[in-house]
């Protein structure tokens, strides 16, 4: 349907503009009615250059610029050298069309006093939605400053972190690309990214690679133009490619320096193509041409690792914040966490939440959350954002035990389904997962089993996965009084076997007031532990590393991986 839509747009744009711009390069024509529904635009305006810049006044150039902005029913926009009185300009001009735009600031530049008095100077983007989240930081460098900006949003109806550069040769050894990729995969905390921009490089560059590699957070790249045969090297063609590191010239010297690069997990069937906004013989709107790119969304599959929500084959902590909105910090590696992304916006508030287990049978791990006295199964879209809760068993009230906090506990039962354990005055109940019914989630049809005495009262319930290895979750119990952890043995649909006490403590909840497993994080076979942590008035978050000592095992030095704020968290999960 959307398709659809964006044809019958682009066909009416390209009818009211035809005599103001110019058709796409002959090579590997992407047409604006039949492309892909995910569409960028990347496009170096050289707003400062004497040489280069654009001799059109600047409600001409918005014009010019908005124009193939909209015949393309671009999803985002990214503008390098891109002056603050061109920005501005364009964004109101784009306003109207639903865009939202970023600033990103690099320097003053004398040339930027063609369009408005304010000479900044920098980066810009325009993403087709009524509000983002914006990021930006500087890269090393001695010379001309230059930066990555980002804006996270929807785009297609997936929240999406799209992030614009320009590279400088004179940073090296890789023009700043790997500097870059690292902030990149700090702010989108397991999403997928798309990241445009000049980045001073041919295709064939070493300077790409870390892009192409990509980090464990986002996954490799594949790059719009990749696959454009027209271009291919004889090498490539030789070969019998589909891919090539090659691709349209974006410059009129015959350079390729301008790319879009899309997470390769998240994108398929990427397609791009060049073109001059403006008919020969009008002037060039720039020294370079504006580069359009295209790709279809890839649904991201489940993985088979405990606590992971993003799909990245790492595990993720949910927290809820005393605002009522609920964070996610996606796992980074080594007990370590990107910044936090709100994954939901109110409702929240006093919510206990987990995470382990496939509740709708899609092979996604999904959210499990009370609030109040209802249980809730929360979808999960694969990249750790949520779709619309479906009441767990059909039907969600009857929690309202303020101890019974039930929590998804993975496959307690062995019987290959998810299982949720709630703690009471009485013991610790296991209430034995069902199949999902047409994606919906269910309890089995049996009473639930008691599996732990009346000393789980006072117990926090941890969930550090299968420690044991016999395919069963097992479960810890932190005894809120002594601040000592039990492991506890699943024994299937029976008693928990005897505990055993782990090494290393005591973790008193006074000191340690929320505690977490998302089990082996760190992979290597020993489950770990994320706590808050009191530092005078505020709290920090610890990562205590698995380890083998003692029978059960037990836990190491803890680590600071978040330095203050996290007093106002109620629950982690």
């Amino acid at each position: 349907m959307r398709l659809l839509q964006r044809a019958m747009v682009a066909f009416a744009l390209l009818a009211t503009a035809v005599l103001t711009t110019a058709g796409p390069a002959a090579a590997d024509t992407v047409d604006p009615a039949t492309a892909p529904p995910v569409r960028v635009i990347s496009y170096n305006v050289c707003g400062a250059s004497d040489t280069c810049r654009s001799g059109l006044d600047l409600p001409t150039w918005t014009t010019k610029v908005k124009e193939q902005t909209l015949a393309w029913d671009a999803d985002a926009l990214m503008l390098q050298e891109l002056c603050f009185g061109q920005w501005t300009s364009l964004r109101t001009a784009l306003a109207d069309a639903g865009y939202t735009a970023v600033w990103g600031f690099n320097t003053k530049a004398r040339g930027c006093g063609n369009w408005s008095t304010d000479t900044g100077f920098g980066l810009g983007i325009f993403v087709k939605a009524s509000a983002v989240d914006r990021y930006t930081a500087g890269l090393t460098t001695a010379y001309e400053p230059r930066s990555v900006l980002c804006a996270r949003g929807p785009i297609d109806g997936r929240t999406t972190l799209v992030c614009n550069t320009h590279l400088d040769q004179k940073i090296t050894p890789d023009n700043g690309s790997a500097e870059a990729l690292a902030h990149v995969d700090t702010w989108a905390a397991g999403l997928p990214v798309i990241l445009g921009g000049d980045f001073n490089a041919a295709p064939t560059y070493a300077a790409l690679d870390p892009i192409r590699a990509g980090l464990p957070g986002t996954g490799p790249f594949a790059e719009a133009d990749e696959n454009d045969a027209d271009f291919f090297t004889q090498a490539c063609k030789d070969a019998g490619a589909t891919e090539c590191r090659t691709g349209e010239p974006t410059t009129y010297d015959g350079k390729k320096f301008d790319h879009v690069f899309l997470s390769a997990r998240d994108f398929h069937t990427v397609r791009a193509s060049v073109l001059e906004p403006e008919d020969d013989p009008a002037p060039r709107l720039s020294d370079h041409k504006l580069l359009r790119a295209a790709a279809h969304p890839e649904p991201r599959p489940g993985t088979t690792v405990g606590g992971d929500l993003t799909g990245d084959g790492r595990p993720d902590l949910l927290a809820v914040k005393d605002d009522g909105s609920l964070r996610l910090y996606s796992g980074t590696g080594a007990g370590a966490l990107a910044g936090p992304r709100q994954t939901g916006t109110g409702g929240w508030t006093g919510a206990a939440v987990s995470h382990r287990g496939d509740w709708t049978g899609d092979g996604r791990e999904d959210v499990l959350a009370r609030i109040g006295d209802e249980l809730w199964v929360y979808p999960n879209k694969g990249s750790g954002e949520l779709g619309t809760r479906l009441a767990m068993g059909g039907r969600p009230t009857g929690w309202s035990n303020a101890s019974a906090t039930p929590l998804a506990a993975g496959d307690v039962d062995g019987d290959g389904l998810p299982d949720v354990l709630a703690r009471s005055t009485t013991g610790l109940w296991l209430h034995r997962g069902g199949p999902a019914v047409d994606g919906r989630p269910a309890f089995a049809a049996r009473a639930a089993l008691q599996i732990g005495d009346a000393e789980w009262a006072g117990y926090d319930v941890i969930l550090p996965g299968d420690v044991t290895g016999d395919g069963k979750a097992d479960v810890w119990g932190r005894d809120r009084a002594t601040g000592q952890i039990r492991q506890y043995a699943s024994q299937g649909a029976q008693h928990l076997a005897a505990p055993r006490d782990l090494t290393g403590g005591p973790w008193t909840a006074a000191d340690r007031r929320l505690a977490f497993s998302a089990g082996d994080v760190t992979g290597d076979g020993h489950p770990d532990l994320w706590t808050t942590r009191t530092a005078g008035t505020a709290e920090n978050l610890e990562f205590l590393p698995g380890t083998a000592s003692g029978i059960a095992g037990g836990l190491g030095t803890p680590v600071t991986i978040g330095t203050g704020g996290w007093q106002w968290l109620t629950d982690l999960g």
